[in-house]
Parts: structure tokens; C-alpha cells; sequence
């Protein structure tokens, strides 16, 4: 009994000071995060898919790499026919994007602030997702802002066709 009780404490004061957090990767503090709004919203846990992770991390290097931020590639591809480039087959599918922001939490927290963003992680019948950040150091401004947002968070949504 006073294992049990000894376990509990140590795990409690270990979630308290976020130690486990601190060794999740970007896409698993986005994961994280986002199932747990999910929860409170009464859905399923999303789970990753490697190929919505690749068609996220294409468009996250593409707007890194070619100075742009918007949902429609340079090449005027949309987030479903880079999902279906990656080979996944779909019923419905979402995407969000950010840029500028440097952590995971601070991406979460702005799609939850936007209705549409949010409405996309709350949606119930989206079970896997794939989540990509890209770092660009000598990123450039993007026309209009007055700094680089170094930083392009892509999430895409999906449930399998």
C-alpha cells in the first residue's frame, strides 16, 4: 500500500512540474494539448498518421522555405490534394496553420482562440491527425509584417475514406 501511495505522489509531483512535458517533441505537445480540448469537448483522441504528418510538414517547409503564410501552396495546391499526394484516403479533412509563434502551447493557444481553427480540433469525426513545425533562422518578412515569423505550425485533420 505505501508503494502504491509512494508511486502516486511521485507521478502527481512529476505532472505538477511538467518534467514528462518537457520531453515531447513539438508535435506531441500539439497532440497533447489538443486531444485534451478534445476531451473536454466529449471527442476521441486523434490519433497520428505518418502520412497527414508528411503532407503537414511539406506545406509547413514550403511556406518556410518560399516566404509565405496562407492555406494555398505557392503552386496552388490545397490541404486535400496534399493529403491525397501523401496516399491517404479520406471521408473529411481540415487543416490549420500558424506562423510566428515559438512554442507549441502558443500555437495551440491561437487556433483555440479562432472560431474556425477551433471548430477544426473539436471535431469529432476527425480521428488522425499529422502536425509539423518548421524553423526557418534566415527567414525574411512575409509583405505586411515588419519581422520574420520564423517559426510555420501546419495541423491537418482527417478520418480515414
Amino acid at each position: 500500500m505505501r508503494r502504491l501511495s509512494w508511486a502516486k505522489a511521485l507521478f502527481l509531483a512529476l505532472a505538477v512540474a511538467g518534467s514528462p512535458a518537457a520531453a515531447l517533441s513539438p508535435a506531441e505537445t500539439v497532440l497533447s494539448a489538443v486531444n485534451s480540448a478534445r476531451a473536454k469537448a466529449g471527442c476521441q483522441p486523434l490519433r497520428l498518421n505518418p502520412r497527414l504528418t508528411a503532407a503537414a510538414k511539406a506545406h509547413a517547409a514550403a511556406m518556410a522555405e518560399q516566404n509565405f503564410f496562407g492555406h494555398a501552396g505557392k503552386d496552388g495546391s490545397k490541404f486535400s490534394s496534399r493529403i491525397k499526394r501523401q496516399g491517404y484516403s479520406y471521408r473529411t479533412a481540415a487543416e490549420n496553420i500558424a506562423a510566428g509563434q515559438r512554442t507549441a502551447m502558443q500555437a495551440v493557444t491561437s487556433w483555440l482562440k479562432s472560431a474556425g481553427h477551433r471548430r477544426n480540433m473539436l471535431n469529432c469525426r476527425m480521428t488522425e491527425t499529422g502536425i509539423a513545425v518548421v524553423y526557418q533562422a534566415d527567414d525574411r518578412p512575409i509583405r505586411g509584417n515588419s519581422a520574420p515569423l520564423r517559426y510555420y505550425w501546419v495541423q491537418v485533420f482527417a478520418a480515414p475514406g
